[in-house]
């Protein structure tokens, strides 16, 4: 597939500008939709199935190469959890792409799920279950080095919403 790049009028040719910018929207929609209602698996959210996992074997943190697809703990990912991983590092593509950028720009591409497994508090959306604190971290990384990110902080409770 050619590269979807920008042309700008330079007197009578063009210029190919690349789109780095577009990277830190980029970036936030991919923190946003993965903590996200629209982010379901196997009768919870997938960040619902995450945290009880995280709980369960007490690891608090799990780290997505979205370009290779790797994950880091491997204990973390439950099949759920796989499927994002699959679907959120094809979508990476899709995403730049429709930002009219180029994969060739980027780099590196890391999501990271942090949660507090030592603050717990009975659900506020008032289902069942506690909720715990969470950071979700989108990085993408230019080939000029320059990482472009996003952070989301909030509370999950397992069961969803």
């Amino acid at each position: 597939m050619a590269a979807q790049l920008s042309r700008a009028p330079l007197g009578s040719a063009f210029v190919c500008v690349a789109r780095y910018k577009v990277l830190q929207s980029v970036a936030h929609s991919l923190a946003h939709s993965f903590t996200s209602a629209l982010n379901w698996g196997d009768g919870d959210y997938v960040m619902g199935n995450l945290l009880l996992r995280a709980r369960e074997v007490r690891a608090n943190t799990l780290e997505i190469d979205l370009i290779s697809g790797a994950v880091h703990p491997a204990v973390l990912v439950t099949p759920p959890v796989q499927r994002a991983v699959e679907k959120y590092s094809d979508w990476l593509r899709r995403l730049v792409a429709n930002h009219h950028s180029d994969m060739r720009y980027v780099l590196k591409a890391c999501l990271t799920i942090r949660y507090n497994l030592a603050l717990e508090r009975p659900n506020s959306k008032g289902s069942r279950g506690f909720e715990s604190p969470y950071e979700c971290t989108a990085q993408i990384t230019d080939d000029r080095g320059k990482t472009w990110s996003a952070t989301l902080r909030d509370w999950w409770a397992p069961g969803g919403y």
